[in-house]
């Protein structure tokens, strides 16, 4: 990925997420392109990315060998909302985890959107439980039939993600 698509990518974080958290999305966008297993899927339109979606890895330390992936952020840029650009974000990159054996894929995201793609409300931990006070929007999709019931234990991200603060739901809408 060269620098023009990375600063495309991040304009498209900043706009998603608006003057509140869209320079701090941004950052930690940018933080997780600089990880080597970080996966990143982009829609473009009218020949520029207007959307993306972040895929890092995320581990049950009880259970090596299950891949799961943490999805964040996942962004629109305001002038392609409504249009079809996160549908097709998701389709694509829910295909593209399949693709290479994923098993599971969590995510700390808004309830009313992510189900629409088969994701769930899950009781399996987060790296700070204690922080979660939004358990509707902790959510799995699975992608290995069976692959979530296992899971158990405690969850670690990458660094850049293993904040207390990205994983508090409290005063979160």
């Amino acid at each position: 990925m060269n620098q023009s698509e990375i600063e495309a990518i991040l304009k498209v974080h900043r706009l998603a997420f608006g003057e509140a958290e869209g320079e701090e999305t941004a950052q930690l966008a940018k933080d997780f392109l600089d990880h080597q297993e970080t996966i990143s899927i982009s829609v473009k339109r009218d020949g520029r990315i207007a959307g993306n979606v972040l895929f890092t890895p995320f581990v049950f330390e009880d259970h090596l060998d299950t891949k799961c992936y943490l999805l964040a952020p996942c962004g629109v840029s305001p002038e392609y909302q409504g249009c079809g650009v996160g549908k097709e974000l998701m389709e694509t990159s829910i295909e593209h985890l399949k693709s290479i054996g994923t098993d599971a894929v969590f995510v700390l995201g808004v309830p009313t959107f992510y189900p629409r793609y088969g994701f769930v409300p899950t009781d399996k931990q987060t790296p700070y439980p204690d922080l979660l006070t939004a358990h509707e929007a902790w959510m799995a999709l699975e992608l290995t039939a069976g692959a979530v019931e296992k899971l158990s234990g405690k969850t670690r991200a990458i660094p850049q993600f293993m904040q207390p603060h990205w994983w508090d739901t409290s005063g979160r809408e």
